[in-house]
C-alpha cells in the first residue's frame, strides 16, 4: 500500500549548514524613484498650502471690498436722507488722465481738430490774398481806355502810361502819380467773340464807372458807342483847333507817335482822342464830374504839347454813327 510504502523509504534530511541565507536588497533605480516621489509629495504639500494661503488672502480680500462697498451704501443713505452733511468715506476723486508724450499730444491734438484746422487755414489765406490785393491795389490818379483795334498802338499801353503820367498830379494823394491804360479793342465782331474775350462786357462795366473819361477811339469804337450819345463835342470847346473834329481830337497829324514810340508806320486816320459826357451812372455824377474836370485838364496839356502841324485838306472826318433798327 501507499502509505506503508511510504514508511519503508528512506527520510533524507538537509544537513545543516550554520549560515543563513542573504536577502536581495533594492537596486539603485527603485531607490531614486522613491525619492522622487517623496520630493514630489513635498513640493505638491508646498504647492497646496501657497494655492490654501492665496485663496485665504483673496477671500479676505472679497470680504473686505464687499464690507467696504456696504459701509458705502449706508453712508450714500445717510447723506441722502440727511442724517449727515458731510462724509470721509464718499467723496469725489478726480479723474487721472495717463501724461502723453509731447508727440503724442500734438498728434491728438490734429486728429481730434482737423476740420477746424482746415477751415482755419482756408479762412486765413482768403483773408491772407484780399489783405494783399489790398495792399498791392493800384489806386489810379488818372485812367486811359484804348479802344481802337489797331494791335500795334495795344501793344504800346507802358509807352501810354508813361505819357499821359507826365500831365497829371497826385490825384488821390497817396504820393505817387499813376495812370491806368485799359486796351478794350472794338472790332467787327466783339459781341460775338464776347464769350470768349469779355471785351463787350468789359467795356460795358467801364462804360458805367466814372473814372474812364477819356478814350483813344476810332470810328468803328465811335460808332459801337454811339458817339453823338456818349462823348463830348469838342469842335464846340475848341473851335480853332485845326486837329479837332466833333467828338475828336485827331491824333495823325501830330507827333503822337513819335512820343510814344510807335513804330508801325502812320497812326490810323480815324485815331483820336475823347472826352466821356459827364453823366450819373453806377457812380454819382459828381465823381464823373470830377474825373471830367481831370481828363479835360490833361486834354488841354497834351493839345499843347502835340505838334502843332496843319492837318492837310483831306483830315478826317468823325463818321455817323450806323443805327440798325428792327422792321416791323
Amino acid at each position: 500500500m501507499p502509505a506503508e510504502e511510504s514508511k519503508n523509504e528512506p527520510q533524507t534530511t538537509a544537513a545543516p549548514t550554520g549560515k543563513k541565507k542573504k536577502e536581495k536588497g533594492k537596486s539603485f533605480l527603485e531607490t531614486m524613484r522613491e525619492i522622487d516621489a517623496k520630493e514630489q509629495q513635498q513640493e505638491e504639500a508646498r504647492e497646496a498650502a501657497i494655492q490654501q494661503q492665496l485663496a485665504e488672502k483673496e477671500k479676505r480680500e472679497k470680504e473686505a471690498y464687499a464690507e467696504k462697498i456696504r459701509q458705502d451704501r449706508i453712508e450714500l443713505m445717510r447723506l441722502k436722507q440727511g442724517v449727515i452733511t458731510e462724509s470721509d468715506r464718499i467723496h469725489e476723486e478726480a479723474e487721472s488722465k495717463p501724461k502723453l508724450p509731447l508727440g503724442k499730444k500734438i498728434s491728438n491734438f490734429f486728429y481730434h481738430n482737423k476740420w477746424w484746422l482746415g477751415i482755419t487755414c482756408v479762412l486765413v489765406l482768403l483773408f491772407g490774398y484780399m489783405a494783399y490785393q489790398e495792399i498791392t491795389k493800384v489806386d489810379p490818379d488818372f485812367v486811359v481806355m484804348v479802344l481802337t483795334d489797331n494791335e500795334q498802338l495795344q501793344k504800346k499801353s507802358q509807352e501810354l502810361q508813361a505819357y499821359f503820367e507826365s500831365f497829371i498830379s497826385d490825384e488821390n494823394g497817396d504820393g505817387k502819380k499813376v495812370v491806368s491804360i485799359y486796351c478794350i479793342p472794338v472790332t467787327d465782331d466783339i459781341n460775338d467773340m464776347d464769350y470768349y474775350t469779355g471785351n463787350a462786357t468789359k467795356l460795358s462795366t467801364q462804360m458805367q464807372m466814372a473814372a474812364g473819361v477819356m478814350l483813344l477811339t476810332d470810328a468803328k469804337a465811335n460808332d459801337y458807342i454811339s458817339a453823338e450819345d456818349t462823348l463830348v463835342n469838342l469842335e464846340a470847346l475848341y473851335p480853332n483847333d485845326s486837329h479837332i473834329r466833333e467828338y475828336g481830337y485827331y491824333l495823325r497829324y501830330t507827333d503822337f507817335a513819335q512820343k510814344i514810340g510807335y513804330t508801325g508806320g502812320k497812326l490810323d486816320r480815324d485815331l483820336c482822342i475823347s472826352l466821356r459826357t459827364p453823366k450819373k451812372t453806377y457812380d454819382s455824377l459828381e465823381e464823373m464830374q470830377e474825373s471830367y474836370a481831370i481828363a479835360e485838364n490833361v486834354l488841354q496839356q497834351v493839345m499843347a504839347d502835340l505838334d502843332g502841324t496843319e492837318p492837310p485838306e483831306d483830315a478826317p472826318q468823325t463818321e455817323p454813327a450806323v443805327t440798325t433798327k428792327m422792321e416791323e
